[in-house]
């Protein structure tokens, strides 16, 4: 319903229009986006957010974030050649 600004709106009404969204979170602090009829997003008004919207510098790195577990690089495991799959081939009997 265009024109009225509630708390929830189906993925569809986001995408069809997301600034209907953003206006409901600035007037409620927080809207709620559904998928299927399950909670999929939460929109946040920036200025009601505790703590701001500021990243924080005390947290993992995405690159820590990301790594593969025991400390191991990802780029030791691109080096050099991938090994070779065993594939025998076998003629194929015409009768």
């Amino acid at each position: 319903m265009p024109g009225l600004l509630r708390r929830e709106y189906t993925a569809r009404e986001f995408n069809r229009d997301p600034s209907a969204v953003a206006r409901a979170a600035h007037r409620f602090g927080q809207v709620s986006v559904t998928n299927r009829g399950q909670q999929s997003l939460i929109v946040l008004d920036a200025a009601r957010f505790p703590g701001g919207v500021h990243p924080t510098t005390s947290g993992p790195s995405l690159a820590d974030t990301l790594a593969m577990p025991g400390g191991v690089a990802l780029d030791e495991h691109l080096i050099g050649e991938p090994p070779r799959a065993g594939i025998e081939l076998k003629a194929i009997d015409p009768a």
